[in-house]
């Protein structure tokens, strides 16, 4: 039953909901963050993770109440993470821009080179209070900072916007992310006493938000300044191919293949003639055995990929050396939003990878009320198999487009991550995002993100105003502490398996398609990450499978427990020069038992012919032959991995079924099930949960014990749909327009809760903690039956057994 509720975003938690006992304050206390064995830990030898929120732009700098209240509204949830993003905004009236009167670079300078005073104040202040609560810190350096006239550009007419890419290109602008670096990390903060470079309480320093050479500029080509910087960019891969092949003739000869040469007549390097293919916000896909000719050549593609490898590597040292001499004693990252194969590796030089990803962001332009969402689906029901089926390539899974930059030996933090309010039923992907996170042993969640304000009164309690404001979202604040409690307890088991996506140099020169079409199995049901070989092409690691990325078709997996081949390109290098025909049905001849699509045998699988298995964007059948493989080699038994519809953990704890629409979770220290309740929903061998609602998520907690079969006390959190109660929703094909109405609701459970105890009560909690009503129960079967009406304005449940 829909009913109306508030959440405060500074309100702390209390009772049953105060979670700050997962704190472990103050920050810092343990010694600064570090790596050991591919993982965060503290210097004490403590393991280190990390969960919280985004703060951005204005909200870096809020008054000192708001700071305070702040600090003990994040501890109560049990976040022990705040990533400080943005503060480098322009000025603004109000959202995504710094505080007008208190922004931390002081733009009225005519510069933005000074540090503003009342500002930097601020800003010091919210990072003390976060620091006594025990609350860790990201400090991202450069993110929405605008240049400006006054910064002492190598160009006029300064674009009137942050721009991307040419922060890598550009030495003056590198010499100016220096200086920025240098002014904000080594100025001594008077509420703490230390300088962020010194401070343990900074657990990592990100050098660039969501940035890369490989993002694409054509479609600004034409704004105010910055046909230089595109000028620059190109002048430097000329200077790159000339200098690789010394001559256009042997330039041309290199770009052809069957008698087609992809270097166009007017094209020449020794000119500075040549253009680079234009991407997008990503690294865009290029398929090797596509089309030779043109923008889209793969020769073309293979020498930008080389190009742009060298230019991040060379930015992102230049600038981690910079910090690092500052005196930086703690990991640092590069950069995050990381998609492509080449723009991952050139991106891996960093400490700890990061990397963002969304499910249901809306389309800019963005407004308050009025969002545009393409393709919205709800995630229970979204089957990350068929993702890309008919050529949906550009939809993604949260889990499958994180995946993407795990890399191994290096700690992993999703750093923006978020399944927006646009849905009704939107609680299953932040417990699953948190399992999942368990159970591929990574070391951060940071939410984007709890909302862009300086003040902790000018926001209501009951109306979602702004969708990316995730501050009074119920799907995601009522299930905060669970989540928290989840990750940072490690209540779902690390994957008893290993299993390597193993990339040769030559994979990364191009990107096909499907390249993510293993992330859309293998991290539901194991641990995944990803093995650059930068030297030579043979794997030597220690997973219990290896599997060849496929890009081209080459890399040698015979030192491998068990291997998975398969090739997009019959060719070994992306310029097609060598050939590789033959060679996956030569590895097939050591198989003994036929696939559809596949061979196997003791140690091997080999797909002879990718395209036919997922070429349309069905891995359905990629995923039950990895299964089958997976089992016959005893990686998995036969009740995990591929069980009916259902993707099964390798730990047994985690079961997601998108064609029943369900997930569950069993552990020994908490249990979750999120979807369709229709064949009720167990929580422990002696309690149960029937309800009418079409859609519930149900949380248990045990509160006095580790076990969830041994406790007298728990929290149970039960959640259907939520938004905005009056909220009208239009569709026209696979775009919806979400208009938000009405006030705040939560969908309240409609059924009865079975306790198989002689006594036990039931109070319904507010949204921090307090009691609203205490639930009367009567004997039934044995125990004790909770009649649940969905009356009470209530998702929290305090279960006591006596």
């Amino acid at each position: 039953m829909k009913q109306r509720i508030k959440i405060d975003k500074v309100a702390p938690n209390t009772g049953a909901l105060d979670f700050s006992h997962l704190l472990d304050a103050p920050a810092g206390k343990h010694g600064f963050t570090e790596v050991r064995n591919g993982n965060l830990y503290f210097a004490d030898g403590i393991r280190a993770k990390f969960i919280g929120f985004n703060l951005p732009t204005r909200s870096n700098t809020p008054d000192h109440q708001t700071a305070e209240r702040l600090a003990e509204r994040f501890a109560s949830m049990g976040v022990n993470v705040i990533r400080l993003h943005a503060a480098d905004a322009p000025p603004g009236p109000s959202g995504w821009s710094s505080s007008q009167e208190n922004p931390l670079i002081d733009y009225d300078s005519g510069s933005s080179r000074i540090l503003n005073e009342k500002g930097l104040d601020r800003f010091d202040y919210l990072v003390a209070k976060l620091k006594e609560k025990g609350i860790y810190i990201q400090v991202d350096l450069l993110v929405a900072r605008v240049f400006q006239e006054g910064d002492d550009l190598d160009y006029p007419d300064a674009p009137p916007f942050f721009y991307k890419s040419f922060t890598h290109v550009n030495e003056r602008l590198i010499e100016l992310q220096k200086e920025y670096a240098t002014k904000l990390l080594c100025h001594v903060n008077p509420y703490t006493g230390l300088a962020l470079i010194d401070d343990p309480a900074v657990m990592t320093i990100q050098v660039n938000n969501e940035d890369s050479v490989f993002r694409g500029t054509e479609d600004i080509k034409d704004e105010k300044g910055i046909v230089p910087y595109r000028q620059e960019l190109q002048r430097r891969f000329n200077r790159y191919l000339l200098a690789k092949y010394d001559s256009r003739k042997n330039m041309a000869k290199a770009w052809t293949y069957n008698g087609v040469c992809a270097l166009g007549e007017e094209e020449d390097p020794e000119k500075g003639t040549v253009l680079f293919p234009e991407g997008s916000f990503y690294q865009v896909p290029n398929d090797p055995m596509g089309e030779w000719a043109g923008g889209v050549s793969p020769a073309r593609y293979a020498d930008f990929m080389e190009f742009g490898i060298s230019v991040n590597r060379r930015y992102y040292n230049t600038m981690m050396d910079h910090i690092r001499s500052l005196g930086a004693k703690v990991p640092l990252n590069t950069s995050n939003l990381l998609n492509g194969t080449a723009d991952i590796y050139s991106h891996s030089d960093a400490d700890i990878m990061e990397n963002n990803t969304y499910f249901n962001h809306p389309m800019p332009p963005f407004h308050q009320e009025t969002l545009v969402v393409p393709d919205m689906r709800e995630a229970v029901t979204s089957n990350p198999l068929t993702v890309h089926k008919d050529g949906e390539y550009m939809r993604t899974e949260m889990l499958q487009m994180a995946s993407t930059a795990v890399v191994a030996g290096k700690p992993f933090i999703l750093s923006e991550w978020n399944e927006y309010g646009v849905n009704p039923f939107h609680s299953t992907s932040f417990i699953s995002m948190a399992a999942y996170a368990c159970l591929n042993d990574w070391d951060g969640l940071m939410l984007y993100c709890h909302h862009t304000s300086e003040r902790c009164d000018d926001q209501p309690d009951d109306v979602i105003t702004d969708i990316f404001d995730a501050y009074n979202d119920p799907s995601l604040i009522c299930q905060f502490g669970f989540m928290a409690e989840l990750f940072l307890g490690s209540l779902v088991r690390p994957a008893e398996h290993q299993v390597d996506l193993v990339f040769t140099k030559n994979d990364l020169k191009t990107l096909p398609s499907s390249f993510s079409m293993p992330n859309t199995f293998l991290p539901y049901i194991t641990r995944m990450r990803n093995v650059f070989l930068d030297q030579g092409d043979t794997y030597t690691g220690d997973a219990d499978v290896a599997i060849t990325a496929g890009f081209v078709n080459n890399g040698d997996l015979s030192q491998a427990k068990h291997a998975v081949y398969y090739s997009w390109s019959t060719y070994r290098d992306a310029m097609r020069h060598t050939s590789g025909e033959g060679r996956l049905e030569r590895l097939a001849e050591q198989a003994d038992e036929e696939l559809s699509g596949a061979a196997l045998g003791d140690k091997l699988l080999v797909y002879t012919d990718i395209a036919s298995v997922a070429g349309a964007g069905d891995y359905t059948t990629f995923a039950a032959n990895l299964d089958t493989a997976f089992k016959r080699w005893g990686v998995l038994s036969d009740d995990r991995g591929l069980v009916g519809n259902a993707m099964v953990s390798d730990t047994g704890e985690i079961n997601f079924d998108p064609i029943a629409g369900t997930l569950r979770i069993q552990t020994k220290g908490c249990t979750y099930f999120s979807g369709n309740p229709a064949s009720g929903i167990s929580l422990t061998k002696d309690i149960t949960l029937s309800v009418s609602n079409d859609r519930l998520s149900a949380a248990l907690l045990p509160r006095n014990s580790e076990s969830v079969d041994d406790a007298k006390t728990y929290l149970i959190t039960l959640l259907g749909h939520t938004g905005m109660d009056e909220t009208i929703f239009t569709t026209e094909g696979l775009v919806t327009i979400v208009d938000h109405q009405g006030k705040l609701y939560a969908d309240t459970p409609e059924g009865s809760l079975f306790v198989r105890s002689k006594e036990a009560t039931l109070t319904a909690l507010d949204t921090v903690g307090a009691p609203v009503s205490d639930i009367q129960g009567a004997p039934a079967d044995g125990g004790m039956i909770f009649k649940l009406d969905g009356t009470i304005p209530a998702v929290h449940f305090l279960l006591k057994l006596n």
